[in-house]
């Protein structure tokens, strides 16, 4: 690791949240972005809105919101009578049906989640003109961005399009056009908003660091990924963030256990959830259940292919090897492998992206339950693994979200440390 300049007056320090390296960054100009050049995370950025025009789409959002979640999206003519389905009725017709727990997984992710996520955009702008220091908010907002899964839902409807159209003709309604608006204004919003400018924004007298001094090297703030060179105490003489007061002595090893608990925990759930039926499809009162390999073959059974991938890659392949591959990430921080980290971080990166996306198969059950189920002809019903499978991706999610790349860097620096 080469040996770190001190910057000009017109440049900040900034510690890099992913790999630790210290780097001096200079005031960006409009559309630009600064990078660490060890791993190359994004330190910062100026291709943003500002939280006035967020706020605005996350109006435009909120009252968009009741005909993306209420109003019936798809309908069916099923046995001569139209059925709708919505993303709510999806959610209920699953809790009244003896399966609470299973709607919940979706209603946090489908409904709770997008919710907050705008609720907490006007918030913060309300708190601006209120001049109030929202710490509280700024962490709340960065925790849930990962768990707003309208993109997911959007691809969930398309599977669930391919799968009833054998029972019935399928017709799409005009409210699919408040649900479309709704998920391209959340991604934008999503993509827009920029966390780290507003904690500059609410806490302006806090500076960025400038200079480094050799008896105190600078410090990194976790939570909101602030660099500072002295801590805070608190009440229990703890040292804190001087910003987002969250707590800087958890020990390393806690992390760790946390990954691991969560991490087992889910591999745990994996078991029954390709093991037991996720749903059950009964016509003419015989019964079949369906795991999830079953439903990927009976896909490819009717020719949907693209289909096919789409929920197998989903469903099975994400699943299974983000568990592989955080277990691989664990055993070289526990074992000391000094492997190449270029392929640790972009094995890291990976399960941090594609995590969410198994909840596609929990979005495509919950629209099943309001379109099929009817009467004792056609029947459609979850089946136990689907509660063990929508935990499993929780749990994995907080496994990833928990694991602390800069372990992976710290062996890498003692490795090509100078004598």
């Amino acid at each position: 690791m080469t040996a770190f300049v001190q910057p000009s007056q017109d440049e900040k320090i900034v510690r890099c949240r992913d790999c630790n390296a210290l780097v001096s960054v200079s005031d960006l100009d409009k559309y630009q972005n600064a990078e660490c050049p060890r791993c190359h995370n994004l330190l910062g950025t100026t291709d943003r809105w500002s939280l006035r025009r967020c706020s605005i789409i996350a109006i435009s959002i909120l009252i968009l919101m009741p005909f993306a979640l209420t109003y019936p999206l798809l309908s069916v003519d099923l046995l001569g009578t139209k059925v709708d389905a919505s993303i709510w009725g999806g959610v209920w017709k699953m809790a009244i049906e003896g399966y609470p727990y299973t709607a919940f997984l979706v209603f946090i992710c489908a409904v709770f989640m997008p919710i907050a996520f705008t609720l907490l955009v006007i918030t913060l702008q309300v708190a601006k003109l209120a001049h109030k220091k929202p710490r509280i908010l700024l962490l709340v907002l960065g925790y849930i961005k990962p768990w707003v899964m309208f993109d997911v839902y959007l691809i969930a409807l398309g599977v669930t399009a391919f799968k009833v159209r054998d029972y019935a003709s399928i017709e799409i309604n005009i409210y699919l056009i408040g649900f479309l608006l709704t998920s391209l204004m959340t991604t934008l919003l999503f993509v827009k908003i920029n966390v780290k400018a507003l904690w500059h924004e609410f806490y302006p007298s806090l500076l960025p660091l400038t200079k480094i001094s050799e008896k105190n090297p600078p410090h990194l703030c976790g939570s909101c990924e602030y660099t500072f060179e002295h801590y805070m105490i608190d009440r229990k003489n703890h040292p804190i963030c001087p910003r987002c007061h969250s707590p800087m002595d958890i020990p390393e090893h806690l992390n760790l256990q946390k990954t691991w608990a969560t991490l087992i925990a889910g591999i745990i759930m994996l078991f029954p959830a390709n093991i037991l039926p996720i749903s059950y499809t009964s016509m003419n009162n015989v019964a079949t259940g369906d795991t999830l390999m079953s439903g990927v073959i009976s896909f490819l059974g009717m020719g949907s292919y693209f289909v096919a991938f789409v929920v197998f890659f989903a469903s099975i392949f994400v699943p299974i090897s983000k568990v592989f591959i955080m277990i691989y990430l664990l055993l070289c921080v526990h074992y000391q492998w000094k492997h190449s980290i270029k392929w640790q971080m972009r094995l890291f990166h990976i399960v941090h992206f594609v995590g969410r996306w198994s909840m596609l198969d929990l979005f495509v059950l919950s629209l099943m339950m309001s379109l099929v189920t009817r009467g004792q002809i056609i029947n459609f019903s979850v089946g136990p693994a689907a509660f063990y499978f929508g935990s499993a991706v929780f749990l994995t999610m907080l496994s990833t979200t928990f694991f602390d790349s800069r372990l992976l860097w710290n062996i890498y620096d003692k490795q090509h440390a100078k004598p």
